[in-house]
């Protein structure tokens, strides 16, 4: 049985799959992951993914909005 977690919700969800994930939440859109298996990822805008180590820091970029001068995260 494999195990499946949600690493970016947005109109073209990222997903990781594998035996087991540890997921750990750093905060401000920052997850360390301990993936034990063969972990794939799927996009719907590309090719399926695979990790190369069990360790993965896995971030969402964030960019300066111009017209609010804030930071926002930049979903695809």
């Amino acid at each position: 049985m494999k195990n499946r977690i949600t690493l970016e919700p947005s109109t073209n969800t990222h997903t990781l799959e594998a035996k087991n994930i540890e997921v750990e939440d750093l905060e401000t859109g920052i997850l360390k992951l301990i993936i034990i298996g063969e972990g794939i990822v799927t996009h719907g805008e590309h090719g399926t993914l695979k990790t190369e180590s069990p360790h993965v820091l896995k971030y969402v970029q964030q960019e300066l909005n111009p017209v609010t001068n804030a930071l926002q995260n930049a979903f695809d």
